[in-house]
């Protein structure tokens, strides 16, 4: 197997939900072994973020990167998924601001570009790490476990801590060989919980949101309708999809439950220490 890159570049624009400024990102071929690399190009000269777990600066409701600099960028787990997801090893992603776009909460918008315009593929082999013993990180009742593997898998799982009436509890598989990321795991929205609206906006968070964003879990019902039976776990996954792409391909077998981007980084580092 070969390191791919998209074969032409595209751009896409949308809302930053945190800001609620609009935001720009396109995404450029690279050269092998280059990764995933952020720019900032709102600045002159251009400031780049490498996407790599020792960057990560804040993961309150979102991942954000920092560069040595104090240049950072958020809200980058989904673009992160649909790379990853995609199959994409390098890429260049500029971006005009400090967030890139929520487009409808999922990473659709993303991955079905990536599928429009192809990928190319390289010279260079595409390697991977392997995990040599089970590891297991934990925070309050959630937890992440990574297993040795032959393969990449997920399993994660959403608990319903709420207890909600209407809601059960979920869980969601996922691997390369088996399931489609574009179909099966990118169309799965980003949401939150109907009670935590204001106090999220009064800390500054979720400024632009809406219901064309994400949907909204309230005491009654979610809205607006669930595209999947599992949406809340399949969302959980593409996060971690994502997050998780902070670290160089590896074959694990990955089982989680009540994940959160602070979970999802932690694990990440504790992962790449035992990563070979």
């Amino acid at each position: 197997m070969y390191q791919k890159t998209i074969r032409n570049s595209f751009t896409l624009d949308g809302i930053a939900i945190h800001s609620g400024n609009l935001s720009e990102i396109t995404l450029h071929s690279a050269q092998p072994n280059t990764g995933i690399i952020f720019r900032r190009v709102d600045v002159d000269p251009y400031e780049i973020i490498e996407a790599k777990i020792g960057n990560v600066s804040n993961t309150e409701r979102c991942t954000q990167l920092r560069n040595n600099h104090g240049y950072s960028v958020s809200m980058v787990e989904h673009t992160l998924s649909a790379v990853r997801g995609m199959g994409i090893d390098n890429v260049l992603i500029d971006v005009n601001g400090e967030e890139l776009p929520i487009f409808d909460g999922s990473s659709t918008c993303i991955a079905a570009k990536i599928s429009e315009v192809g990928h190319l593929q390289q010279e260079i082999k595409k390697t991977y790490l392997h995990l040599q013993q089970k590891i297991r990180v934990e925070h309050g009742n959630s937890f992440l476990e990574a297993h040795p593997s032959s393969m990449i898998s997920y399993c994660v799982c959403f608990k319903n801590e709420h207890k909600i009436a209407y809601l059960s509890d979920q869980t969601s598989n996922f691997n390369f060989i088996e399931n489609n990321y574009l179909t099966d795991i990118a169309p799965a929205r980003t949401f939150c919980f109907e009670e935590e609206i204001m106090y999220l906006k009064s800390k500054g968070l979720i400024q632009g949101a809406s219901l064309e964003h994400g949907i909204v879990i309230g005491e009654k019902k979610i809205y607006p309708n669930s595209r999947f039976h599992d949406e809340l776990s399949r969302h959980k996954l593409l996060d971690l999809i994502g997050d998780l792409a902070l670290n160089p391909p590896f074959h694990a077998r990955i089982i989680g439950s009540g994940t959160s981007h602070y979970l999802n980084t932690l694990f990440a580092q504790e992962l790449l220490n035992n990563l070979i």
